[in-house]
């Protein structure tokens, strides 16, 4: 729920952004009169223009659309809307500009398209490049948490609807949700938990993520094209009962093409003695099966025509531990998959 009006720090914060972009401004309290419709109004004294400001200390995702429906729908004629929130996630920040309106985060980071000034500043969080997993949210298991915040986002969940679709107990539930609001990725509200750092909790997963660590075969198959071979590959697996689900080079091949590769790449719950039309190799060859250390990775899959992928999240951060062009591959998805702003929008 909105304040009654905008603290002084939460002032500073907007007029420091005009201040600095070298645009002279008055701040007005408009909140202070019973029948105002916002928080405050920033008037940009060489040119008039007028931006209306609502505070939303705590926006969750879910609550974007709605809140940004209702300041666009009560802007007078000719003016503009802003939010003004603790936080400015790289994910409202786009979700913002999407909407046509400014955005200030009392972190420094902001975005204002107005007569004469434009700015937009985003400083995330430094992240680690590698850093240990132990003691986190991102070890093997307690990862599965961390896969269904990005399998549900935007949307909140009750902390015993995680538990179920995860696997996990409540109890360890509630510890894992308890450091993830510690470091601000999540936010809990009467039990209702909500994922509001999607893109910087994606960071540091891929941070502490260790690839290396599942255990992988190698085999090899002859294919004409490289569906050919996803199909084989399938048809095989499955009639040897093994549950599989592509990641890697054959899950970027089905969700977000970008480069062209002949490996194909699954996640296996148990390494087959023996698969029709595919045999088993030394060193490389263009199959990997990985046996995962925790058969979370299974979780949240999106379906093809050869059968499970990966979750989008967990797609990405293995890409993102793999050599070579893998890197732009795992950018093409975050992209086009795990467009945290285009789904505030609903897009």
């Amino acid at each position: 729920m909105r304040e009654d009006h905008l603290e002084l720090s939460r002032l500073q914060a907007v007029k420091a952004i005009f201040d600095e972009a070298g645009v002279p401004c008055v701040l007005v309290l408009e909140a202070k009169e019973k029948d105002s419709t916002f928080d405050a109004e920033v008037v940009l004294k060489e040119s008039g223009a007028r931006l209306c400001l609502d505070y939303h200390p705590a926006l969750a995702p879910i609550q974007f659309n709605t809140v940004a429906g209702r300041l666009l729908a009560a802007l007078p004629k000719g003016t503009q809307g802003g939010l003004v929130v603790r936080r400015l996630s790289l994910t409202l920040l786009d979700a913002c500009k999407a909407r046509g309106l400014c955005c200030f985060g009392l972190d420094g980071n902001a975005y204002v398209r107005m007569p004469g000034v434009y700015v937009e500043r985003y400083r995330p969080a430094a992240e680690a490049q590698r850093v240990p997993s132990a003691g986190t949210c991102f070890t093997a298991k307690a990862s599965r948490l961390v896969r269904a915040f990005f399998a549900r986002y935007p949307h909140d969940s009750m902390q015993a609807e995680l538990a179920k679709s995860t696997g996990l107990s409540r109890g360890y539930v509630s510890i894992l949700v308890g450091r993830l609001v510690n470091d601000g990725y999540v936010s809990n509200n009467m039990d209702l938990v909500y994922l509001v750092e999607p893109d910087r909790l994606l960071d540091a997963w891929a941070a502490h993520y260790r690839f290396d660590r599942h255990a992988r075969s190698y085999w090899a198959l002859t294919m004409n094209t490289y569906e050919q071979g996803l199909e084989k590959l399938a048809g095989a697996l499955q009639a040897q009962g093994v549950t599989y689900a592509h990641t890697g080079w054959s899950g970027a091949y089905l969700r977000a093409p970008y480069t062209s590769t002949d490996t194909l790449m699954a996640y296996v719950n148990k390494v087959p003695e023996s698969l029709a039309g595919v045999y088993r190799t030394e060193k490389q060859g263009n199959v990997i099966l990985i046996v995962p250390q925790d058969e979370g990775v299974f979780q949240f899959a999106n379906p093809s025509d050869y059968g499970a992928v990966v979750s989008d999240a967990q797609l990405y951060i293995d890409l993102s531990r793999m050599p070579g062009r893998a890197r732009e591959q795992a950018d093409a998805l975050r992209h086009e998959r795990l467009n945290f702003g285009g789904k505030l929008n609903g897009r």
